[in-house]
Protein backbone atom coordinates (compact mmCIF):
# COMPACT_ATOMS: atom_id res chain seq x y z
CA UNK A 1 0.00 0.00 0.00
CA UNK A 2 0.91 3.06 -1.02
CA UNK A 3 1.83 6.39 1.40
CA UNK A 4 -0.91 8.13 0.50
CA UNK A 5 -3.19 5.32 0.63
CA UNK A 6 -1.79 4.83 4.73
CA UNK A 7 -2.68 8.20 5.12
CA UNK A 8 -6.22 7.98 4.12
CA UNK A 9 -6.39 4.61 6.52
CA UNK A 10 -9.57 3.90 6.93
CA UNK A 11 -11.78 6.13 4.64
CA UNK A 12 -11.77 4.39 1.24
CA UNK A 13 -12.66 0.92 2.90
CA UNK A 14 -15.52 2.72 4.47
CA UNK A 15 -16.57 4.81 0.83
CA UNK A 16 -16.62 1.93 -0.77
CA UNK A 17 -18.31 -0.36 1.36
CA UNK A 18 -20.85 2.38 1.80
CA UNK A 19 -21.32 1.58 -2.46
CA UNK A 20 -21.54 -1.92 -2.21
CA UNK A 21 -24.25 -1.58 0.36
CA UNK A 22 -26.00 1.11 -1.57
CA UNK A 23 -25.77 -1.23 -5.03
CA UNK A 24 -26.74 -4.60 -2.75
CA UNK A 25 -30.04 -3.27 -1.35
CA UNK A 26 -30.59 -0.77 -4.60
CA UNK A 27 -30.43 -4.28 -6.77
CA UNK A 28 -32.73 -5.92 -3.93
CA UNK A 29 -35.21 -3.60 -3.87
CA UNK A 30 -35.17 -3.91 -7.99
CA UNK A 31 -35.58 -7.83 -7.47
CA UNK A 32 -38.11 -8.12 -4.92
CA UNK A 33 -40.50 -5.12 -6.36
CA UNK A 34 -39.82 -5.73 -9.92
CA UNK A 35 -39.64 -9.44 -10.66
CA UNK A 36 -42.18 -12.41 -10.01
CA UNK A 37 -39.73 -15.24 -8.53
CA UNK A 38 -42.29 -18.00 -9.44
CA UNK A 39 -43.75 -19.42 -12.66
CA UNK A 40 -47.01 -17.74 -13.17
CA UNK A 41 -48.90 -20.66 -14.48
CA UNK A 42 -47.79 -22.36 -10.66
CA UNK A 43 -50.65 -20.81 -8.83
CA UNK A 44 -51.51 -23.67 -6.96
CA UNK A 45 -48.39 -23.22 -4.88
CA UNK A 46 -49.52 -19.37 -3.98
CA UNK A 47 -52.88 -20.98 -2.97
CA UNK A 48 -51.00 -23.47 -0.89
CA UNK A 49 -48.49 -21.14 0.65
CA UNK A 50 -51.21 -19.04 1.81
CA UNK A 51 -52.97 -22.00 3.73
CA UNK A 52 -49.43 -22.98 4.65
CA UNK A 53 -49.76 -26.54 2.83
CA UNK A 54 -46.41 -26.36 0.72
CA UNK A 55 -43.24 -27.54 1.39
CA UNK A 56 -39.97 -25.72 0.68
CA UNK A 57 -38.75 -27.65 -1.98
CA UNK A 58 -41.76 -27.76 -3.99
CA UNK A 59 -41.30 -23.57 -3.68
CA UNK A 60 -38.20 -24.20 -5.40
CA UNK A 61 -38.97 -25.87 -7.84
CA UNK A 62 -40.87 -23.27 -9.20
CA UNK A 63 -38.88 -20.41 -9.17
CA UNK A 64 -36.91 -18.87 -11.47
CA UNK A 65 -33.31 -19.52 -11.55
CA UNK A 66 -31.96 -15.94 -12.81
CA UNK A 67 -34.34 -14.08 -10.02
CA UNK A 68 -33.22 -16.37 -7.22
CA UNK A 69 -29.39 -15.86 -8.24
CA UNK A 70 -30.18 -12.17 -8.72
CA UNK A 71 -31.41 -11.90 -5.25
CA UNK A 72 -28.45 -14.28 -3.39
CA UNK A 73 -25.73 -11.41 -5.57
CA UNK A 74 -27.57 -8.76 -4.24
CA UNK A 75 -27.38 -10.04 -0.96
CA UNK A 76 -24.00 -11.03 -0.85
CA UNK A 77 -23.11 -7.29 -2.29
CA UNK A 78 -24.91 -5.14 0.29
CA UNK A 79 -23.17 -8.00 3.14
CA UNK A 80 -20.30 -7.17 1.64
CA UNK A 81 -20.22 -3.70 1.66
CA UNK A 82 -21.89 -3.65 5.50
CA UNK A 83 -18.69 -5.66 6.93
CA UNK A 84 -16.19 -4.15 4.53
CA UNK A 85 -14.84 -1.03 7.18
CA UNK A 86 -15.00 -4.70 9.95
CA UNK A 87 -12.60 -6.31 8.20
CA UNK A 88 -10.56 -3.37 7.47
CA UNK A 89 -10.86 -2.62 11.32
CA UNK A 90 -9.81 -6.03 12.66
CA UNK A 91 -7.12 -6.45 10.40
CA UNK A 92 -6.06 -3.49 10.80
CA UNK A 93 -6.07 -4.57 14.73
CA UNK A 94 -4.97 -7.37 15.01
CA UNK A 95 -1.58 -7.46 12.77
CA UNK A 96 1.58 -6.39 13.97
CA UNK A 97 1.81 -2.06 13.42
CA UNK A 98 3.69 -2.31 10.55
CA UNK A 99 1.48 -4.37 8.44
CA UNK A 100 -0.99 -2.39 6.55
CA UNK A 101 -4.02 -4.27 5.31
CA UNK A 102 -4.34 -4.64 1.25
CA UNK A 103 -7.62 -3.50 -0.31
CA UNK A 104 -7.66 -6.80 -2.20
CA UNK A 105 -7.02 -8.63 0.94
CA UNK A 106 -9.84 -6.77 2.65
CA UNK A 107 -12.40 -7.38 -0.23
CA UNK A 108 -11.65 -10.62 -0.03
CA UNK A 109 -12.54 -11.58 3.34
CA UNK A 110 -15.40 -8.98 3.02
CA UNK A 111 -16.69 -10.80 -0.02
CA UNK A 112 -16.29 -14.73 2.11
CA UNK A 113 -18.94 -13.36 4.93
CA UNK A 114 -21.15 -12.28 2.18
CA UNK A 115 -20.77 -15.45 0.37
CA UNK A 116 -21.53 -17.24 3.64
CA UNK A 117 -24.89 -15.00 4.29
CA UNK A 118 -26.11 -15.72 0.63
CA UNK A 119 -25.44 -19.78 1.36
CA UNK A 120 -27.21 -19.49 3.99
CA UNK A 121 -29.75 -17.33 3.07
CA UNK A 122 -30.23 -20.10 0.34
CA UNK A 123 -30.07 -23.06 2.59
CA UNK A 124 -32.54 -21.35 4.51
CA UNK A 125 -35.07 -20.80 1.42
CA UNK A 126 -34.69 -24.33 1.30
CA UNK A 127 -35.59 -25.46 5.04
CA UNK A 128 -31.92 -26.94 5.52
CA UNK A 129 -30.31 -23.89 7.99
CA UNK A 130 -29.20 -25.37 11.23
CA UNK A 131 -26.91 -24.08 14.03
CA UNK A 132 -24.33 -27.13 12.78
CA UNK A 133 -24.56 -26.43 9.21
CA UNK A 134 -23.90 -22.71 9.73
CA UNK A 135 -20.66 -22.93 11.90
CA UNK A 136 -19.05 -26.23 9.43
CA UNK A 137 -20.02 -23.32 6.21
CA UNK A 138 -17.91 -20.69 8.34
CA UNK A 139 -15.20 -23.24 9.02
CA UNK A 140 -15.12 -24.32 5.83
CA UNK A 141 -14.41 -20.41 4.62
CA UNK A 142 -12.63 -19.76 7.20
CA UNK A 143 -10.16 -22.63 6.67
CA UNK A 144 -9.94 -21.84 3.12
CA UNK A 145 -9.12 -18.23 3.89
CA UNK A 146 -5.99 -19.25 6.55
CA UNK A 147 -4.66 -21.60 3.82
CA UNK A 148 -4.63 -19.06 1.15
CA UNK A 149 -3.07 -16.08 3.94
CA UNK A 150 -0.36 -19.36 4.59
CA UNK A 151 0.12 -19.67 0.88
CA UNK A 152 0.45 -15.57 0.41
CA UNK A 153 3.09 -15.48 2.73
CA UNK A 154 4.92 -18.76 1.77
CA UNK A 155 5.13 -17.29 -1.79
CA UNK A 156 6.65 -13.80 -0.41
CA UNK A 157 9.13 -15.96 1.99
CA UNK A 158 10.72 -17.45 -1.82
CA UNK A 159 10.59 -14.39 -3.78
Amino acid sequence: MGEHARRLGAIPFVLLGLGLLFLGVLALNHVVNNFWPFDVERLDLIRATARAQVDASSLLEATNLEILLAFLAAIMVAVTGLVLPLVYYLNKRLRPPEWAPSYLLVLRQAMWVGLWVAFCVWLQMNRTLGPAVILLVAAVLIIFEVLLQVRTRASSVFE
